[in-house]
């Protein structure tokens, strides 16, 4: 409160022409628009009630700092006083923070789905009735007509006097479309069968919207869906189909050398915008990060492919060094300094030889240019040019073209700091000892401060800076944070990890749970959780993984049964589009397919955790015991005992060689 009273008195006595009620907000992107001359009002009770007793119509808009399309909008129409003064004369305007309310973000995306029969995005622009009823539904809009396209001048006057002068109309519409909503959400199917042809039937679906010239699952703008690539690992390791192995790498690969990734300081953009993923849209987020580090590990470990572990390395710099502050990970930096998009990122091909040039001679300087793709004609914007990777660099050159980058400004970071998130990066870090052992002690040291700062009475969805967590948890945050907690008592060994992973699940079941269903939310709408992995892995699918873990580490057959129900819950949804529910599939691919438990003492199982990691088994877990030697066993039985690790790995790698794998096939088929 002291922070907010010093703002407004610093307000007052440097000037601000407009402040609205957003100013009493926590959330970066909230602060963003509490100097429009749009009244804005966060989402909440005193929004609502007005709504009501003016009668108006409310202005929902969704989106989140680090979004260049939302500044757009800002620019183009919040910051217009013409275009404001529509917004507050007809509507209650209320502004969302996505990360900070996923939920709702998630229930107004539907309505959106619902609407125009196809995904929407951000900023996400909803117009309700009074009593929260969806009536309109948009993205990004401009503010005036322009392309086929009706601006916020013409729209905004025209929906307010259909709202005034046709209301039944309007609520039979909006009755409409709240129905269709609430089918989608209610939609409940009647289990199928699932089997290991999950994995073919995958591999196929894939195949059809695999690019392969430039590698990913478009031929437009390109996402990089760690969850499928890893899926795709997945298949390989279960089938030996070499066609899956080919489609994660070359991808991997295409990403590395790609403008998607950041040439010069390390890390990944959110996505690119054209096939070759050279031009992308700049934002950091954790999350993509987080997977990305995640998945570049696990390829490693099946390929030993040495770019893969230098992605990894240059990546977890990156998010240290810029996201890493009080001991945890903030969520996100912006694609835009100072209003143009990249302006940190980019380089003219003039400015860069000029400076190379200094410190080498002008032939090589060029053909180091040439080796990242900037060029005279760049390729962004004008002359301008974005690095990718067309051939080998010296480290001078990268460490030349950063030290460029210290007299710019870096773009603006989100510093919330989220759950789900955090979680996510951690046990990525952890994984990725392989190459440095550094950070797995890192990144427990963390989790502890993460589990310090956000669990106190209860699990919070995110906290900023010193102050106290307020919101609430989400079932993302609990998938998360338990998957974390789970690898981080494999690799420590420290049973704290895991009975706190069991405290954190029965929380979750006790909140999220009902009559079988699981819930993304409770707060405004029970918002059942979903299996699609949009932004980031689907939080019931990863949900599944966690309870899966948490069933093996703890031979806990009671659990082991409801995550089986819960899968087989959504079956029908899996069997039809397994490879466009990644997360779920593998979750459904690991039920068949079932866990090895490694079993050690603890001395022992310390001495090859760094092994463990390249066996070629999908769903491997270990598990301090008081057992002599080693042993391998799946949840009820044990099949392995050996002194020797090796003859261990290879009764474990047996399990799905293809002599054994056509046998799995048959049993499989004749259930």
């Amino acid at each position: 409160m002291k922070k907010i009273v010093l703002f407004l008195l610093m307000v007052s006595l440097f000037g601000a022409k407009y402040t609205n009620e957003l100013i009493y907000e926590e959330s970066p992107y909230l602060l963003q628009h509490a100097h429009n001359p749009v009244h804005w009002y966060p989402w909440g009770k005193k929004a609502f009630e007005l709504a009501k007793k003016e009668h108006k119509p409310i202005f929902l808009s969704i989106g989140y700092s680090t979004c260049h399309w939302c500044h757009v909008m800002e620019r183009e129409s919040f910051e217009n006083e013409e275009i404001a003064k529509l917004i507050n004369q007809y509507y209650i305007p209320i502004k969302v923070d996505r990360e900070e309310r996923p939920d709702l973000d998630r229930y107004y995306q539907l309505v959106y789905q619902v609407m125009h029969q196809r995904s929407g995005g951000w900023p996400l622009t909803i117009i309700m009735t009074e009593d929260k009823k969806p009536f309109f539904s948009a993205t990004y809009l401009p503010p005036e007509d322009g392309y086929g396209v009706k601006g916020l001048r013409t729209i905004l006057p025209i929906l307010a006097k259909a709202y005034k002068e046709e209301r039944p109309l309007i609520e039979k519409r909006a009755a409409a479309i709240e129905k269709l909503v609430e089918e989608a959400l209610s939609s409940r199917y009647v289990p199928v069968q699932l089997d290991i042809s999950l994995a073919t039937k995958a591999l196929r679906q894939l195949q059809e919207v695999y690019d392969p010239v430039h590698g990913g699952f478009s031929k437009r703008i390109k996402f990089p869906q760690p969850s499928t690539i890893d899926l795709l690992l997945d298949i390989y390791l279960i089938t030996h189909d070499q066609k899956a192995l080919q489609m994660a790498t070359h991808t991997l690969e295409a990403m590395a050398k790609g403008g998607i990734f950041d040439q010069i300081e390390g890390g990944f953009f959110r996505y690119s915008v054209d096939r070759e993923w050279s031009i992308p849209h700049f934002e950091k987020m954790l999350y993509t990060n987080a997977e990305l580090i995640h998945l570049y590990t696990r390829a490693y470990c099946i390929t030993k492919e040495p770019l893969f572990k230098e992605v990894v390395v240059r990546t977890i710099e990156e998010m240290d060094r810029r996201f890493g502050q009080s001991g945890l990970y903030y969520s996100a930096s912006d694609a835009d300094t100072k209003g143009e998009e990249g302006r940190y990122f980019l380089y003219s091909y003039e400015e860069a030889l000029k400076y190379l040039s200094q410190e080498m001679n002008e032939t090589r300087a060029k053909k180091e240019l040439e080796s990242l793709g900037i060029t005279p004609d760049g390729n962004f914007d004008g002359e301008l040019s974005n690095p990718t990777k067309k051939g080998a660099v010296t480290p001078k050159t990268i460490e030349l073209l950063a030290k460029m980058r210290q007299n710019r400004s870096y773009p603006f970071i989100d510093r919330k700091i989220i759950t789900a998130w955090n979680a996510m990066y951690l046990r990525a870090k952890m994984e990725a000892f392989i190459f440095d052992e550094r950070y797995l002690h890192e990144a427990l040291k963390v989790l502890d401060r993460l589990i310090d700062r956000l669990y106190k009475d209860q699990l919070y969805h995110q906290v900023i800076g010193n102050e106290k967590p307020k919101k609430e948890v989400m079932l993302e945050d609990y998938a998360y944070l338990i998957r974390a907690l789970a690898t981080a008592y494999e690799l420590s060994l420290e049973h704290r990890y895991l009975e706190l992973a069991y405290k954190l699940f029965n929380e979750a079941k006790e909140r999220f749970f009902d009559h079988g269903v699981w819930y993304f939310s409770t707060q405004d709408h029970k918002l059942p959780a979903d299996l699609s992995d949009s932004y980031y892995s689907s939080a019931l699918a990863t949900l599944y993984l966690a309870m899966l873990d948490l069933s093996s580490l703890g031979e806990d057959l009671k659990l082991y049964a409801l995550a089986k129900r819960s899968i087989e819950e959504k079956s029908a949804l899996i069997f039809h589009n397994p490879g466009f529910l990644p997360t779920a599939t593998k979750a459904a691919l690991r039920l068949k397919i079932g866990d090895v438990i490694v079993k050690a003492k603890k001395k022992r199982l310390l001495k090859v955790l760094g092994s463990l990691q390249f066996v070629r088994y999908p769903y491997l877990l270990d598990k301090d015991a008081n057992v002599s030697g080693f042993l391998a066993c799946k949840i009820d039985t044990c099949f392995k005992e050996s002194e020797d690790f090796a003859e261990l790995k290879k009764a474990i790698e047996g399990l799905l060689d293809h002599k054994s794998q056509k046998a799995l096939w048959r049993a499989d088929g004749q259930r």
